[in-house]
């Protein structure tokens, strides 16, 4: 094992409790590897084409339809930490690449949503300094919010190694308008909700998050199949 590999591996082992933490489904500690990328000039359509050929096998793809500036995010679980780059073989029709590696939650959790949702909702966090522990405790907050006003929760994914990138959450919600038309019954039950989760208020939740990052990137994605 080189060098590099050794020590990427003792990083991601060292911080494999901090990821084991929360809720079933959502969050967890297998490992992922998640490259966003941007096709070459010209080459957007053969890398749809090889990125069909292993989606829901080697990796799960999002193509990017309005938000941040990539074209597809693969999102690639990994048995153990490896340094190749799983992309290289279409290394031709790329002419961008960012990768990380993240904990997550457990790849059946992430295969079942991915088969029965048709939108996908990235967001992805850098924090403040040292602020990233904050950062994911807000996440789980909201996921609280979320699942007492009847919505969709969010899989929350750690970044620990490759990125600026501390922490990234994907929603997965059947289409466009069950997206839009998600949300609290009223006011005041968006109160309440909000309060139990322990926000100061509804408003809270958007100026609590802004306290703590310094950047915040939202994508709208689909499947590629």
């Amino acid at each position: 094992m080189s060098g590099l590999r050794q020590s990427l591996c003792l990083l991601l082992l060292s911080l494999a409790a901090v990821a084991a933490a929360q809720t079933p489904g959502l969050e967890g500690d297998q490992i992922y590897r998640v490259a966003t990328v941007r096709a070459a000039p010209g080459a957007f359509s053969d890398l749809i084409d090889w990125a069909r050929s292993g989606n829901g096998d080697e990796f799960y793809v999002a193509r990017h339809s309005q938000g941040d500036h990539w074209d597809l995010m693969f999102i690639i679980p990994l048995a153990e930490v490896s340094i190749e780059n799983p992309l290289a073989v279409v290394e031709p029709l790329i002419a961008f690449q960012e990768d990380m590696f993240a904990y997550g939650p457990e790849v059946d959790a992430l295969a079942e949503a991915y088969a029965d949702n048709r939108l996908i909702h990235i967001e992805v966090f850098a924090a403040l300094p040292g602020k990233k522990a904050a950062l994911l405790e807000q996440r789980r907050m909201e996921n609280n919010y979320l699942a007492s006003t009847g919505q969709v929760e969010n899989m929350i994914f750690d970044s620990v190694a490759g990125s600026d990138i501390d922490v990234f959450t994907i929603g997965f919600h059947k289409d466009l308008a069950a997206f839009a038309a998600s949300g609290p019954d009223s006011e005041e039950a968006g109160e309440k909700a909000a309060k139990a989760a322990g926000f100061k208020n509804r408003a809270d939740l958007s100026f609590y998050l802004r306290s703590l990052i310094a950047s915040h990137h939202d994508t709208l994605a689909g499947p590629v199949d």
